[in-house]
């Protein structure tokens, strides 16, 4: 036999051997051969993990979570386990606005490559500039970067040391934006009248507002706040506990408690406190659990950390998922009490919660519910009661909340619900104890708004009207819209930049206000142009957004 044919031989077997047999199918030599083998693919994603680095490094950190239903460090129930995302090569850069994951980690020449080389919308950069020359490039550049660090998901809130104002030096993110003429927040308004507003000197149509009866300029609400600045002057100056009721706040107890078919009711400052002060005073004790929804309003979330301070615990269940529910209410112990809490409308997604079926499980499992129905008063439901009279389950729940600050006009909040109960969270919530109470003129726009809500039934109709032919004619123009159903409507546009230039071209080319919703305000991919109606659109308002949206969509290549 030739050497060559021994050394086959051998070779065949050695390698059926079972000493071979268990080495190569034991999991760590086969995990460290595959590393092995795909090490070029390793030393890419470090290099690209590496440059976002840097680039915080350079730039400062991003905002941090503003919605803490985005704190993934909480599991959700019932939500598919997250899955290792398969390496792919590097994506193209995508047209118009879009940034490839490459581009949303390139710093330095990169970063010059992918901007020289970026598409431009109809011979036009996303900004408006021309295509040709160094400006192009010099914009372009900039709104990558820009796009970086609204991509960098680092939040400032982790840095610590000797001087806490150091993640407040390292927060850049908002500078750029305003050098670059593109911050969408916090803009002050000259006046806004309702379906149009003033903003630095020019008229807007006002699609950014939660005015949704539009009674903030109702003569009889205006005269109701008047009066009551005359009778009883600006402020009580104290808490609801000393000298700060009055029979003025009682007597809109009463009629709330009366609209909702309620044994008594609760007005509080704020509509924030009412989840805050209800929460932290019902779930006071380690025998408590707080089980929400993923989505709830921060509001709530903020109710439930006060909560866990006492001990409580948190449990998230997937969004308006009521099988979700009955599988994390099954696991709780014995010993443990439940209050459930829901948006009745979920004020991003303009969604209706599945109430029918969350209150099935509710009472199946004996736990308490709270809707919070602070986009649903005046919106939905019989006279517009809300979420639970929309369905017919008025009597099931046990506890309702909302604010003043939409349909009634105002601000504030109100409770209804059993007496016992609400007797005792008045007793018993630091936030509502301690805190001045609701200012006279707050306190009689909001009943006046909740009277003309019922003398005007038109203006629901009018409102529903409105939403409908929105939604009808946005989906048509080929818009993704979600599942709303009310008169919030998101506009899906699933990319930070692409979001917030589409804002800005909305606004600066067709005096359009909407609300632009970005990341680590909502998820990765769940980008939006957040719009809302009020029954005093007329169609004028609304053709001449759709109008606007229609060309806007199309020269971002949204639709």
């Amino acid at each position: 036999m030739r050497m060559k044919d021994r050394l086959v031989d051998q070779a065949k077997k050695l390698t059926s051997s079972g000493v071979v047999v268990r080495v190569v199918s034991n999991d760590r030599v086969m995990r460290l051969a595959t590393g092995v083998m795909d090490a070029k693919n390793r030393l890419r994603a470090a290099r690209e993990r590496a440059a976002e680095a840097w680039d915080i490094l350079l730039n400062g950190h991003a905002l941090p979570n503003i919605d803490p239903a985005l704190d993934d460090e909480a599991g959700v129930h019932g939500a598919t386990p997250p899955r290792a995302p398969a390496r792919q090569p590097a994506a193209p850069a995508a047209s118009g606005a879009g940034l490839s994951v490459v581009e949303e980690t390139a710093s330095g020449d990169v970063l010059r490559e992918r901007a020289a080389a970026r598409p431009h919308v109809n011979g036009v950069g996303a900004n408006g500039a021309g295509t040709n020359g160094a400006g192009a490039y010099v914009a372009a550049a900039a709104e990558q970067q820009l796009a970086t660090q609204m991509a960098a998901r680092t939040s400032l809130s982790r840095i610590g040391g000797r001087d806490v104002f150091e993640k407040a030096y390292k927060f850049m993110t908002a500078d750029n934006a305003r050098a670059m003429g593109v911050y969408p927040f916090f803009r002050p308004l000259d006046f806004n009248n309702g379906p149009e507003a003033q903003l630095e000197g020019r008229t807007v149509i006002m699609l950014g507002s939660n005015n949704y009866l539009g009674l903030t300029t109702h003569p009889k609400v205006r005269e109701a706040a008047r009066n009551a600045i005359d009778k009883y002057g600006t402020s009580m100056t104290g808490s609801r506990l000393v000298n700060g009721s009055m029979r003025l706040h009682n007597e809109l107890e009463q009629k709330l408690a009366a609209f909702h078919g309620k044994e008594a009711g609760l007005v509080f400052t704020t509509g924030y406190q009412v989840n805050i002060a209800t929460i932290s005073a019902l779930l006071s004790n380690k025998r408590s659990v707080a089980m929400i929804d993923k989505d709830d309003h921060a509001s709530i979330y903020d109710g439930v950390r006060l909560a866990q301070a006492a001990g409580a615990r948190m449990v998230r269940y997937k969004h308006s998922d009521p099988a979700a529910l009955d599988s994390a209410l099954s696991e709780i112990a014995d010993t443990e009490g439940a209050l459930v809490i829901t948006d009745g409308v979920f004020s991003a997604q303009g969604e209706i919660a599945s109430l029918p079926g969350i209150v099935e499980v509710v009472k199946k499992h004996k736990a308490r519910l709270l809707v919070d129905d602070a986009h649903a008063l005046g919106v939905i439901g019989p006279g517009g009661r809300g979420t639970a009279a929309h369905f017919g389950l008025g009597k099931e729940v046990d506890l309702i909340g909302g604010t003043f600050s939409k349909s009634l006009a105002s601000i504030g909040g109100w409770l209804v619900g059993e007496r016992k109960v609400l007797d005792y969270i008045q007793h018993f919530a630091y936030s509502f104890l301690f805190a001045a109470s609701a200012a006279p003129p707050c306190v009689a726009a909001a009943m006046a708004s909740l009277e003309v809500m019922q003398e005007e039934p038109w203006r629901q109709e009018k409102l529903r009207e409105n939403f409908t032919y929105m939604r009808t004619e946005l989906q048509r123009l080929g818009f993704e819209l979600g599942k709303t159903e009310t008169a919030v409507i998101p506009i899906y546009i699933r990319d930070d930049l692409k979001t917030v230039m589409m804002w800005k071209s909305l606004l600066d080319d067709y005096s359009l206000y909407v609300n632009p919703f970005i990341t680590p305000g909502v998820p990765p991919k769940q980008q939006v142009l957040r719009t809302s109606y009020m029954a005093t659109h007329e169609r004028k308002h609304l053709d001449h957004a759709l109008e606007a949206f229609e060309k806007v969509g199309k020269k971002f290549g949204v639709i």
